[in-house]
């Protein structure tokens, strides 16, 4: 069966959100190390900042700059995937910058190795 564009692009917009929640999971873990694992999470917007965490305290104000476009893609994304949006078929430009974001948060949770670009 091959998608359309749109599909395409949608599920890549699920792929993203997915990724955000999974982040917040494992930041949870690093900086809380619960006893029993956390295996789903709600409210993630409000649980972003948690990746706060990890960071060293001169570095707050970026991460906290992060944690507020990662709220805002995770929002737009959830929009989209509910209906809420008219932009249902999200151009391919703003999925990449979600996508760099998504990547920011991920290394900065752990999820993703940092790589060096030197």
């Amino acid at each position: 069966m091959k998608l359309d564009t749109a599909s395409r692009r949608r599920i890549e917009v699920f792929e993203l959100r997915l990724r955000i929640e999974l982040a917040t999971i494992e930041a949870y873990h690093r900086v809380c190390q619960p006893e029993n694992p956390l295996l789903f999470i709600n409210n993630v917007p409000g649980r972003l900042s948690i990746v706060i965490g990890l960071v060293p305290p001169e570095e707050f104000a970026e991460a906290a700059g992060l944690v507020r476009l990662v709220r805002h893609v995770y929002g737009r994304a959830s929009d989209i995937l509910h209906g809420r949006s008219s932009m249902v078929d999200a151009p391919a430009v703003i999925i990449d910058e979600w996508r760099s974001i998504v990547e920011r948060l991920e290394t900065l949770a752990g999820v993703r190795p940092v790589v060096d670009s030197n």
